[in-house]
C-alpha cells in the first residue's frame, strides 16, 4: 500500500512541476516540432535545382496546360504547370541516375533499366497529382448532402447565392470552403453565373454540377425549393448506399489478421496448459 502511494505521488509531482515551473514542457515541444515547416532535404534541394535548370525548356500544349494549372490551382499548388512538370522530370531523371552503376555490368540492361525507371517515376507523379485531385473531390461530394440540405434551409429567408455561400463556408469543411471562397471571389469581381460554373469545372463532380445547376437557377430568380429537397434525399441515399458498400468491406479487410489472432490464441492456450503442466510434474518430483 505503502509503495501505491508512493507511485501516485511522484505520479502527480511529474505532472505538476511542468506545469508550474517556465518553460515548454516535452509535449508541447512535441507539438510544435510537428507543426514547424520542414527543411529541405538535399535530395530535395538538387530536385529543385534541375527543375530550375529543365523550367524554361518545356513547352506544355494549351488545353494541357489549362487542365494541369486548374488542377494544381484546385488543390492549392502555387506552382505553374511549367514548374510542376519540371520536377516531375527532375526526380525521374534523378532516380533514373542512381541506376548508373548498372551500365557497368551491362550496358543494355542497364540503360533500359534506367529508361523504365524514369519513366515509372515520372507517370507516378502524375497518378499522385490525380490522387490527390480524386480524394480532394471525394472530401466535397461528402459534404454534398448537408451543402444541399442548407441551401434548401436558407431559401425559406432568401434568394441571394452570395449571402447563402458565406453562410455555409462558416460551417463547411476545409476542402470545400476554399472552392467556396475562391467561387465568391469570382462572382464579386466577375460574373456570378460564370464563376459557379467555373467551380463546377474545377471539382469535375457530377453532384457538385446538380448542386451548381440549381444555385444557377436561384441566379435567374427560379424557386428551386422542391429541387434542393430532392437532391438532398438523393445525396442522403447514395452516402448511406456508400457507407453500406465500405461496411461490406470490412470483413474481407480482417481476414489477413484472422490468421494471426488465431495463432496468438493458440500461444496462449499452449503457454497456459504448460504452466499447468509444469507445476503439476512439480508437485509429483
Amino acid at each position: 500500500m505503502k509503495w501505491m502511494i508512493f507511485i501516485l505521488c511522484m505520479m502527480g509531482l511529474w505532472l505538476l512541476i511542468p506545469a508550474r515551473l517556465p518553460g515548454i514542457y516535452r509535449p508541447a515541444a512535441l507539438a510544435i516540432r510537428h507543426r514547424a515547416p520542414k527543411a529541405l532535404t538535399q535530395t530535395e534541394v538538387v530536385i529543385q535545382r534541375i527543375a530550375a535548370f529543365l523550367e524554361p525548356h518545356i513547352d506544355i500544349e494549351p488545353f494541357k496546360r489549362a487542365h494541369l494549372a486548374e488542377m494544381l490551382s484546385g488543390l492549392g499548388h502555387a506552382e505553374t504547370p511549367e514548374v510542376w512538370k519540371a520536377r516531375a522530370l527532375a526526380r525521374a531523371l534523378l532516380f533514373s541516375v542512381g541506376l548508373l552503376p548498372l551500365l557497368l555490368v551491362s550496358t543494355f540492361f542497364g540503360a533500359v533499366g534506367m529508361i523504365l525507371v524514369g519513366v515509372s517515376v515520372y507517370q507516378s507523379q502524375s497518378k499522385l497529382l490525380q490522387s490527390e485531385m480524386e480524394t480532394h473531390r471525394q472530401r466535397i461530394e461528402r459534404e454534398l448532402p448537408q451543402f444541399a440540405s442548407t441551401i434548401r434551409q436558407s431559401l425559406n429567408n432568401t434568394h441571394d447565392v452570395v449571402t447563402i455561400l458565406n453562410t455555409y463556408k462558416k460551417i463547411c469543411g476545409e476542402a470545400l470552403q476554399g472552392e467556396i471562397t475562391r467561387t465568391l471571389n469570382d462572382m464579386m469581381t466577375g460574373n456570378p453565373e460564370r464563376a459557379l460554373k467555373a467551380l463546377e469545372s474545377r471539382v469535375s463532380s457530377p453532384k457538385l454540377g446538380q448542386v451548381v445547376r440549381g444555385l444557377i437557377a436561384v441566379l435567374r430568380g427560379d424557386d428551386q425549393q422542391i429541387y434542393f429537397d430532392m437532391l438532398a434525399a438523393e445525396f442522403r441515399k447514395s452516402q448511406n448506399e456508400e457507407v453500406e458498400k465500405e461496411l461490406l468491406k470490412r470483413p474481407s479487410q480482417l481476414n489477413p489478421y484472422m490468421g494471426l489472432l488465431f495463432i496468438c490464441l493458440c500461444l496462449m492456450i499452449a503457454a497456459a496448459l504448460g504452466t499447468y503442466l509444469v507445476q503439476q510434474l512439480q508437485n509429483y518430483f
